[in-house]
């Protein structure tokens, strides 16, 4: 995965975490970010914890996160109703 658009990804999920983050949610986001900075990705663009495998794309713990706390923030196209 491109680089920028890798740490813009970082950026967006963990802000997202940071708004989650309450007294009853703190134990979650903490073992989302854990869990996210173990699968960083390297200067080679590997996962840190799924290995090489993942050089092209995002490792099944990122796809998961992106899944969850990433929201398509635009209106549905005219004549579509929101899901």
């Amino acid at each position: 995965m491109d680089h920028v658009l890798a740490q813009l990804l970082h950026e967006r999920v963990f802000a997202i975490l940071n708004q989650l983050e309450s007294p009853t949610t703190s134990t979650l986001t903490a073992a989302w970010r854990t869990l996210l900075t173990l699968h960083e990705p390297t200067d080679s663009g590997a996962c840190k914890a799924c290995g090489p495998r993942w050089r092209k794309h995002m490792c099944s713990v990122w796809r998961v996160a992106t899944a969850y706390f990433i929201r398509d923030e635009r209106p549905p196209p005219l004549g579509m109703s929101p899901a």
